[in-house]
């Protein structure tokens, strides 16, 4: 008993001679599967976060932070020494400019006040993260929350800069 067996994607096409053509028509058909769902959703996401690669900058580099803190964590955790020294950098560099040479507005001592807060915390976060881990709940928490901050700060600013860009032109 010969049976011919032909593949489930092989397909047989006639198409009839067309008027005025020499040649004949060749016709490819793939036997590649239709994308899944997942697939399609996967690359859509992908295609997403690639076109708004900028908007989500401090959201990426804190998650690399975050892994970074863990294999440190792993490594040499005596490490966090180093960091909680260099946690007070901001703070004395924001003090050290305050004392030579005061901004003209309150707006401007505001904001940099708030940065330098804002990079103590992250700084003072990554101490702790080395020595005690990222995954500890207390450390995960003040991870998202300062990376929540970051996020929308970065939106903020980048809406008022292209904004003030439009209005000086």
């Amino acid at each position: 008993m010969s049976r011919r067996i032909r593949p489930q994607a092989a397909s047989t096409l006639h198409i009839p001679r067309q008027r005025g053509r020499r040649e004949p028509v060749i016709l490819l058909v793939t036997s590649e599967p239709s994308p899944t769902l997942t697939s399609r959703a996967a690359l859509a996401a992908t295609r997403w976060a690639w076109k708004h690669r900028r908007s989500w900058a401090p959201t990426g580099l804190a998650t690399a932070l975050l892994a970074m803190t863990g294999v440190v964590h792993l490594l040499e955790p005596r490490t966090a020494w180093v960091f909680a020294v260099l946690a007070l950098a901001p703070a004395g560099a924001w003090a050290w400019s305050m004392v030579r040479r005061r901004p003209t507005s309150r707006q401007a001592t505001l904001l940099r006040a708030l940065l330098a807060a804002f990079t103590t915390a992250c700084a003072a976060w990554l101490a702790l993260a080395v020595a005690f881990a990222p995954t500890h709940p207390a450390l995960f928490t003040a991870w998202t929350v300062l990376t929540l901050a970051a996020q929308v700060g970065w939106f903020v600013g980048r809406r008022l800069t292209s904004v003030t860009e439009k209005e000086s032109i």
